[in-house]
């Protein structure tokens, strides 16, 4: 999608603007088939598929960033710390596979895996296998491994697959938008399948709810990870901020709440990188998420710079996920 169809899709989710009659029209053909899909596995004639170890989802019910892929690396690695066997199931977005489920290392070409997977890889080092079919990636991931608990990075959707626990996040920001469903709004299921998962929790501060917040640990220099500076280092230059996310002004307002003079270059969501998308009419260095640095192994760029960032899970908060994820543990 482009940027300026996600601009005027975002003005009519999130700022107000008039919903176009075909769009409502599409939303309710969106509604019927959704409601009919749900019906017909809640019937048995669509198969649900148990794994032989608990399933944990992690998901939303809006499209567009809700910090899925941090919290989901986060969870790993704080499961890994009780000494648990972790593993993930991806869909792979945006990677091209001749054969499914595949099996990602923290080596594999994005091209195959997808920028999300590949993270949650070189993050984690647990085994992450995508693929299309959830089900059949969580088996071989069972069958190969012996897991103790599978983590499913998206899928809340994906009902083939039986799940132990749902957590939904949410960007606070953006909360559900005009609580329409697509196209007319964000929303891929209902406002009221809330009522029905784990947990709900919000990508950014929100009082009285369960949240987590981001904030940037330093850079290191694309290539060479030990090179690593503050962000303070860069504050009396400009900086070329790229990212491709789906809402690009949470990183470049981010960086400008650091003091930084930002120059934003927002991309599509899962944009391939090239060269061309470096090259500047300046010798500014460039900032770039995580997420968009593992697309550029094998580029030659110079200036380039990637940004770490902590994820901050509030303590009430944590407590609460790793309550649900020990109880269903026994």
């Amino acid at each position: 999608m482009s940027n300026s169809k996600q601009q005027k899709l975002n003005a009519i989710w999130y700022k107000g603007k008039a919903i176009p009659w075909r769009y409502k029209l599409l939303s309710k053909l969106f509604s019927f088939v959704g409601k009919t899909r749900k019906k017909l596995y809640s019937m048995g004639l669509l198969k649900s598929h148990k794994i032989k170890c608990p399933v944990v989802i992690v998901g939303n019910i809006s499209v567009g960033g809700v910090g899925k892929t941090p919290f989901v690396i986060w969870l790993v690695n704080q499961l890994k710390s009780q000494g648990l066997k972790v593993g993930v199931v991806s869909r792979g977005y945006g990677g091209k596979r001749e054969h499914e489920p595949l099996l990602v290392f923290p080596q594999t070409s994005p091209k195959a895996s997808g920028d999300e997977a590949l993270l949650i890889a070189k993050h984690t080092d647990a085994p992450v296998f995508v693929g299309k079919n959830r089900v059949k990636a969580a088996q071989k991931l069972m069958l190969d491994y012996r897991v103790d608990i599978i983590i499913a990075d998206d899928g809340l959707q994906h009902y083939a697959l039986k799940r132990d626990l749902e957590f939904v996040l949410i960007d606070a920001k953006y909360g559900l938008g005009n609580k329409q469903l697509l196209p007319a709004g964000p929303l891929r299921e209902e406002p009221s399948r809330l009522e029905t998962v784990d947990m709900v929790v919000y990508k950014g501060q929100k009082q009285g709810e369960s949240y987590f917040t981001y904030s940037p640990l330093m850079v290191y220099e694309l290539g060479k990870i030990r090179n690593q500076r503050s962000l303070e280092s860069f504050r009396n230059q400009h900086i070329n901020a790229l990212a491709g996310i789906a809402h690009p002004d949470s990183f470049f307002n981010m960086l400008s709440a650091q003091g930084l003079a930002v120059v934003k270059n927002p991309l599509n969501d899962h944009e391939e990188l090239t060269e061309k998308h470096f090259d500047f009419a300046n010798d500014d260095p460039v900032f770039i998420t995580e997420k968009d640095a593992v697309k550029c192994e094998g580029l030659k760029l110079k200036n380039v710079w990637v940004v770490v960032l902590k994820l901050n899970m509030e303590a009430r908060t944590k407590d609460e996920i790793l309550k649900h994820v020990n109880g269903v543990l026994k």
